[in-house]
C-alpha cells in the first residue's frame, strides 16, 4: 500500500531558524521532518509520512498572507502531499494565523489539511469553518498532547473518515447548523437542562457561548484637574517608516511613540499600520485615532495637568486574550511607574 505523504508547516521557531529575529524569514521547504516533526512522524506510524517540512517566519505570513500562502503552496505541491499538517500553534496569535491560513489554501486545492491550536487562539474562530482545528494546550509545554491528538486525527483522515461533526474528534465546531433528529423534541429537552442547572447537576448547553472574565474599573488616586494623563491605543500607530517593524495585526507586542513638544500628530511623524480596517483617513490625520490635538487643548485648559510625553500603541487586529493581558500588564506597569493617573484607550 502506497504511504500517506505528509507535509509539515512549521514557523521559524519551530523550524529551527530562530526566535523574532527570524520572524521575517520567507517560505522555505525542506525533505523529511524537523523539529517537533520527527515526534509527529513517531506517532503518525509508517503509513504516514512527513515527506517535507515548509517554513516560514510569523511577520512574513501576517505581513502578505495571501501572497505567503501562494508561495509556500508552490513550494508545497511539488511533493505531491495527501495531506498537510500545520503546527501545533497553541496560543501564538501569528502563528495560528499562519497555520490557519495555510490549511484553508490546501484545503481550496483539495488538499485535506489539519492544525491545533488552544481555545484562545484568535485564529481559531477566523478558521475553524475552513479547516480541522485539534484542541490543544496553550503553550508548547502541552507539545506531545497536542501531537498525540494530531497524529490521531490524520489517521482518521487517512482513513477518508467523514468528519461531519468535528467537536465529537476533538476539534473545535466548524460554527455551522446541520439539523438532526433527536429522540427528545426542544421544548423537552430544554426543560430538562433547566431542571438539572436548578438542581445544580451537571448539563451540557445545546448553544455555546463565550466566555469573559470581568475587569474592575480602577479608581482616580487624585482629581482630575490634578492628575497626568496618557494616551494608549490598539489602532496600530507606530513612528513614521515602522522602524520597530511592528505587525499590522496578531501581534504579542506593543511600541512607544514619543509626543514631546508636538501639539498634534503629523505624517511627518507617524503613521497608522493595522491590518483590520482601512487606514487611508486616519494616516491623512492620525489625530483622528489618537486625539493629540484635542488633549493638548485638555492639558492648556487645565481640565487635567500633565499629558504624558509617550503614547503606547499596539494593534488589536486578531490579538490571543493571553497577549492583549500581558500587553495590558506591560503598559500599565510602565504608566504606573512614570506616576501616571488615568489613560485615554482609543481604538478603531
Amino acid at each position: 500500500m502506497e504511504p500517506i505523504r505528509v507535509v509539515h508547516y512549521l514557523n521559524q521557531f519551530f523550524g529551527q531558524l530562530g526566535g523574532e529575529e527570524a520572524a521575517g524569514a520567507k517560505p522555505r521547504i525542506q525533505a523529511g521532518p524537523v523539529g517537533p516533526g520527527r515526534q509527529l512522524q513517531a506517532r503518525l506510524g509508517e503509513r504516514l509520512t512527513i515527506v517535507a517540512t515548509a517554513i516560514c517566519g510569523d511577520n512574513t505570513f501576517a505581513d502578505h498572507p495571501e501572497s505567503t500562502a501562494r508561495e509556500l503552496s508552490a513550494l508545497i505541491l511539488p511533493y505531491r502531499p495527501h495531506m498537510v499538517i500545520a503546527g501545533p500553534a497553541f496560543n501564538s496569535g501569528r502563528y495560528g494565523f499562519s497555520c490557519g491560513q495555510l490549511c484553508a489554501a490546501m484545503g481550496a486545492v483539495g488538499i485535506p489539511a489539519l492544525t491545533g491550536m488552544y481555545e484562545e487562539n484568535p485564529a481559531v474562530e477566523q478558521f475553524r469553518s475552513q479547516t480541522l482545528i485539534v484542541r490543544t494546550g496553550a503553550t508548547a509545554r502541552h507539545t506531545a498532547q497536542a501531537l498525540d491528538a494530531i497524529a490521531e486525527l490524520a489517521q482518521r483522515v487517512a482513513r477518508g473518515e467523514n468528519i461531519a461533526y468535528p467537536a465529537q474528534v476533538g476539534c473545535f465546531p466548524a460554527g455551522m447548523r446541520r439539523g438532526t433528529i433527536r429522540a427528545q423534541e426542544a421544548a423537552t429537552r430544554a426543560v430538562d437542562m433547566l431542571l438539572r442547572k436548578l438542581a445544580g447537576q451537571p448539563f451540557v448547553s445545546e448553544i455555546s457561548r463565550p466566555t469573559f472574565s470581568p475587569v474592575a474599573r480602577a479608581a482616580m488616586r487624585r482629581p482630575l484637574s490634578q492628575s497626568t494623563i496618557a494616551l494608549v491605543t490598539d489602532g496600530g500607530l507606530v513612528a513614521r517608516g515602522n522602524p520597530e517593524r511592528m505587525p499590522n495585526g496578531y501581534t504579542d507586542r506593543f511600541t512607544a511613540v514619543s509626543i514631546a513638544g508636538l501639539s498634534r500628530l503629523t505624517p511627518e511623524a507617524v503613521e497608522v499600520n493595522h491590518g483590520g480596517y482601512d487606514t487611508q483617513f486616519v494616516n491623512a490625520d492620525v489625530n483622528r485615532l489618537v486625539p493629540l490635538d484635542a488633549a493638548r487643548e485638555l492639558e492648556q485648559e487645565g481640565v487635567f495637568a500633565h499629558l504624558y510625553e509617550t503614547v503606547y500603541a499596539t494593534a488589536g487586529l486578531g490579538m490571543a486574550l493571553s497577549n492583549a493581558r500581558e500587553i495590558g500588564r506591560q503598559i500599565g506597569q510602565r504608566l504606573a511607574e512614570a506616576k501616571v493617573d488615568g489613560a485615554i484607550l482609543t481604538s478603531t
